[in-house]
């Protein structure tokens, strides 16, 4: 009986400290209201992407840089973060399956974007369609 109650207050001060530690929701800027992550990226030409990630896909990201809407594929991606995350992308590989749907998660849409809501938000920003960003 002595050793366990020698290793009770260690037990409970590893318990209470796991309560003050680490990502709650009222500082984690995605859960304070109907925003997507915010992110940066770099593209392999030198172009720095930032904004909200609206939606993930298999092949590209859709962001939101607030004066358009932007389509960023992989391969395109030199870094990317994102930010509250930890989660980073590096030269121009698609994300394990994974961390893309970790990533859906912290979007704005992380069902998807109809074509039509996708055209309504193109609308509200006087785009005529997504801006692709290339090389």
């Amino acid at each position: 009986m002595s050793a366990l109650r020698r290793a009770l207050p260690s037990a409970l001060a590893v318990v209470l400290a796991g309560c003050y530690f680490g990502q709650t929701a009222a500082k984690f800027e995605p859960a304070l209201g109907p925003r997507g992550v915010a992110t940066t990226i770099t593209s392999a030409g030198r172009t720095v992407v930032s904004g909200e990630l609206i939606e993930v896909g298999d092949t590209s990201l859709l962001v939101d840089t607030a004066p358009a809407i932007v389509r960023v594929p992989y391969d395109v991606i030199r870094h990317a973060a994102f930010a509250q995350t930890g989660i980073h992308l590096d030269d121009g590989r698609a994300p394990a399956a994974s961390t893309r749907d970790k990533l859906r998660l912290l979007s704005r849409f992380p069902q998807g974007l109809s074509p039509a809501l996708l055209q309504a938000l193109l609308e509200a920003r006087g785009q005529a369609e997504v801006t692709r960003l290339v090389r």
